[in-house]
């Protein structure tokens, strides 16, 4: 078979193996992505972009609003942006409504990744590598594909790899003397721009990390091959300004997408960073999620798992999500395969992907704050989300190898074949039993009789007011936090302002008015630890009925979305003999059944913005 008809085989399987992927583990193209937890979030930052962005003429956000945290309001800096998923949904809920919007994009994410890593280098290592490392890197990134739907804006990584491919290949080209045309150029400025549209807090700053360990290690070089007379870096651009001046409008053409994605993320990327600057965040308390560097060693075997992390009581750490830390036997083993047969030749190109992986790998918020150096490390509080970089380096440390020269071949491909089929088998198991999430069937039609009601907000019962970082448990201001932490998100449903909200980071001043209010003092969980807290427990006395009643009253509440799974059938009898009876239900994904009771007749009269904001506990109102 020819290379021209491989070269469409490859091309063509690129495409159809991500969506048969999704037809298979994904399973939901006709409704919105939900299901409790962190994952009515990824729809709701989106929807927040929708209803808060204008052009002036540069996109601009507002990002202080009472939408959520009523009636006091907080910054939505701290959202885990991703500029490009939330223009996406942003785009389609305007003009088409709530649907799989996201689902659809995580399917061409799966085939940028696919398809990019293969274009960008067939030519450079041959199509049969180049497509054997494109389906490694989408279908062999366990952590990353297991990071799907909870932390969707981990699982969707695409220009981050083809960035890191491109860090790698522009190193490789320069060590060995190798040309670099100025097509190249562009296409390396394209994918560094579109990395802005990833996770801004770490996806984007891994491709940004890379960028910059690469970029600084190759000015080392020039400097010292210029001492030694070499003009390498002076004849790069002699031969691109030739090329420009050969070929000016097509330069200006390659020069449109970039500059169109500079508009749409540059003003809101800086906008989000200035203003994250402005808080002082102190995490010396908050949980980090660390992951030992051991953890790298852990494999996908049956009976033995880095899913569900093992060994916490042996390492002493607090891995997050699935599989922290291990990229799994069958990409480490190609990681050392692939160094250890090239390091001879590749040890200098190799360079900046070591000190890359060393300085991800070891980081530790607080004891090793390594990625801190740079101004997009500052609030990476999560240090084993590098995992799904992992099968990228690993990747690049194997592409050179010339299969020729591995000894005992058929012991290597008989070990590799094995690896591949165990972890293959236990993860894709894993995900298949991972089922979407189905919306009740008077889910949607709940939502829109609260939407109509008049007024601005709701009461969330009991409410989730919390921050990745740990702001507000202590507080008690979100007693039920695995259950309730998405409930404000389904705001982007009914419209109106909710009690609730749950960031990354959140500002001590920005919970102040409720803990001045008191309103913690309403519910006792069956647990004090926000992992394992699962209902409240007590019934309300004297004092803490008052204050919620005066509570209710006094703010512009069109009713309460009381969550009767989650609470004892006395504290739901207190609810409806002092605020009335339910008359719409449904089931909330995470929370469960949940009903609606209206705002009483008359009780309009009632409120008062200011005594809202100054009530306290006990009440006394």
């Amino acid at each position: 078979m020819n290379s021209k008809k491989v070269n469409y085989i490859f091309v063509a399987l690129c495409i159809l193996l991500p969506i048969l992927y999704g037809v298979f583990f994904i399973r939901n193209f006709t409704m919105p992505l939900s299901g409790g937890g962190d994952v009515d979030e990824w729809e709701y930052v989106g929807y927040y972009l929708s209803e808060n962005i204008s052009f002036k003429p540069f996109p601009q956000l507002i990002f202080n609003h009472n939408q959520t945290f009523y009636p006091f309001g907080t910054t939505q800096v701290f959202s885990d942006w991703s500029l490009e998923s939330n223009y996406w949904f942003a785009f389609f809920y305007k003009f088409f409504g709530h649907g799989p919007w996201l689902n659809l994009y995580y399917i061409l994410s799966l085939i940028v990744s696919f398809l990019g890593t293969f274009i960008l280098l067939k030519k450079e290592f041959g199509e049969y590598k180049a497509f054997f490392v494109g389906f490694v890197v989408t279908f062999l990134n366990f952590y990353a594909l297991n990071k799907y739907p909870h932390h969707f804006n981990h699982s969707t990584i695409h220009w981050a790899i083809l960035s890191l491919f491109t860090d790698f290949i522009l190193v490789k080209r320069i060590i060995f003397n190798e040309s670099i045309s100025l097509k190249w150029v562009f296409l390396k400025a394209f994918l560094l721009i579109t990395t802005l549209g990833m996770n801004l807090g770490y996806i984007c700053g891994f491709a940004l990390n890379s960028f910059v360990i690469s970029f600084v290690f190759v000015l080392i070089v020039f400097i010292k091959r210029y001492i030694k007379s070499d003009f390498q870096l002076k004849n790069y651009l002699f031969a691109w300004i030739k090329e420009l001046k050969q070929a000016p409008l097509l330069f200006f053409i390659l020069a449109i997408p970039f500059i169109i994605l500079l508009f749409f993320y540059l003003p809101l990327v800086l906008q989000i960073y200035f203003e994250a600057k402005t808080f002082h965040l102190d995490e010396a308390n908050a949980p980090h999620f660390w992951s030992h560097p051991l953890r790298m060693l852990l494999p996908y075997f049956p009976y033995f798992s880095a899913l569900p992390n093992p060994l916490i009581e042996f390492l002493k750490d607090m891995p997050e999500g699935l599989g922290s830390g291990s990229p799994g036997w069958f990409c480490l083993f190609l990681g050392i395969v692939g160094f250890f047969r090239n390091r001879k030749k590749y040890w200098l190109v190799f360079l900046p992907l070591i000190i890359l992986l060393i300085i991800s790998t070891f980081y530790h918020p607080n004891k090793i704050p390594t990625l801190k150096i740079f101004p997009w490390g500052a609030y990476n509080r999560v240090p084993s989300r590098f995992t799904s970089i992992l099968p990228v380096i690993f990747s690049c440390f194997f592409l050179p190898i010339n299969f020729k020269t591995i000894p005992f071949k058929k012991l290597f491909f008989f070990l590799i074949t094995t690896i591949l089929v165990l972890e293959v088998s236990v993860v894709y198991k894993f995900r298949f039993s991972q089922k979407p999430f189905e919306f009740d069937k008077d889910f949607f039609a709940y939502m829109h009789h609260i939407k109509e009601q008049k007024g601005e907000a709701i009461m969330d019962f009991p409410f989730c007011i919390v921050g990745g970082d740990g702001t507000g448990l202590k507080e008690n201001l979100c007693p039920i936090f695995t259950k309730t932490c998405n409930v404000y998100a389904l705001r982007r449903f009914h419209e109106k302002k909710v009690i609730g909200g749950y960031y990354s980071h959140v500002h001590e001043s920005a919970i102040k008015g409720f803990v001045n209010g008191g309103i913690g003092n309403w519910m006792k969980p069956d647990t004090n630890s926000w992992q394992f807290a699962s209902k409240i427990i007590n019934t309300f006395d004297s004092q803490q009925l008052e204050h919620f009643v005066k509570y209710f009253q006094y703010n512009d509440f069109v009713g309460i979305n009381v969550c009767v799974d989650l609470i004892p059938k006395e504290m739901y009898q207190q609810i409806i003999e002092n605020i009335g009876k339910p008359t719409h239900s449904t089931v909330y994904p995470g929370a469960g059944k949940v009903v609606f009771i209206p705002r009483p007749k008359g009780w309009e009269k009632l409120m008062n913005a200011s005594k809202a904001k100054l009530i306290h506990y006990p009440c006394g109102c």
